[in-house]
């Protein structure tokens, strides 16, 4: 992920006209790396950057040096530092191109999910007395992590400020949501076929709906929509309620558990990401999700949760 990232800073910051080989034709004041388009990007660095804090917690709390300091950041740096430089370099890596994508909904999904991330995982260290002794001796750095974050933000946030001053509300995508309810109500329950959506919105879009859309910009309407109410309806409840019984379960009784609780905060970013845009489209972010899915499967069989 952080090799993504880093591709598309320098891309961005050497002219912004390429995505590998070709010629990019949007978005030409974003960054987004080897995707077209800007919010699938944030959606891709999100996931990294879920990864980034659950691998440096886990690194942390799991080492086997015993610190006798009260400053055990401090002396894990001294004995660790390749780790830390490495993780500090990656995090400000991915952060700086999320912030660079200027993607709305991209960054405040990532927001919200790291937010639950972070507290989750505070909670779940208070449960292990050794754990938590160690995370709060982060509390001394925590200013200095606020003040870098704040920096970075200050570089790199200009066209996130720039976008957010437009507008939060996009008049077009609330008239075309309207639309695909009011085809909704009015298709069989086995809908028009998945894939159909480019064909059934050119058929029945207004006067007012002048651009033509390939994506319905909210992935619950547009699978109600193609898949039917009554298969769609279904795949979406069974998505909710396999999120909402990882975010109230506790998580698995393994020094892994971290990993376990960025799968949940993943899903959440993906959730709210999908309600405004098409990011499980995307085939590099869809197989990523199921790869963390699946290796989240494997902790739970072999590691069940902690009663």
């Amino acid at each position: 992920m952080t090799v993504y990232c880093l591709y598309g800073l320098i891309v961005y910051f050497s002219g912004n006209e390429k995505i590998l080989w070709f010629n990019k034709w949007t978005s030409f004041q974003a960054l987004t790396s080897t995707f077209v388009n800007r919010n699938n990007f944030a959606a891709y660095a999100g996931i990294g950057l879920n990864c980034l804090i659950a691998y440096s917690f886990w690194l942390f709390t799991t080492t086997s040096v015993s610190f006798s300091s009260k400053y055990k950041f401090f002396d894990f740096f001294n004995r660790h530092p390749t780790q830390v430089i490495a993780l500090s370099l990656s995090f400000a890596i991915v952060f700086t191109a999320l912030l660079l994508t200027g993607s709305r909904a991209g960054i405040f999904s990532v927001i919200i999910a790291i937010t639950y991330l972070n507290f989750r995982l505070y909670f779940y260290s208070k449960n292990r007395p050794h754990d938590q002794e160690k995370v709060t001796s982060l509390n001394k750095i925590l200013p200095v992590f606020l003040i870098c974050l704040w920096a970075m933000f200050l570089l790199s946030g200009d066209l996130l400020v720039n976008r957010l001053n437009s507008g939060l509300v996009d008049k077009y995508r609330l008239e075309t949501y309207s639309l695909i309810v009011h085809l909704i109500e009015n298709v069989p329950l086995y809908g028009t076929g998945l894939g159909s959506f480019p064909e059934v919105f050119s058929q029945h879009r207004t006067v007012n709906l002048h651009v033509l859309l390939i994506r319905a910009h909210n992935d619950y309407l547009e699978i109600l929509l193609t898949a039917g109410p009554f298969v769609g309806g279904i795949f979406i409840v069974l998505l909710l309620l396999f999120l909402f019984r990882l975010i109230f379960n506790k998580p698995p009784s393994s020094p892994m558990s971290p990993f376990s609780i960025a799968t949940t905060s993943i899903m959440i970013q993906l959730a709210l990401h999908s309600s405004v845009d098409f990011p499980l489209q995307m085939p590099a972010i869809a197989i990523t999700m199921c790869g963390i899915i699946g290796a989240n499967a494997v902790l739970w069989c072999k590691h069940p949760a902690s009663k």
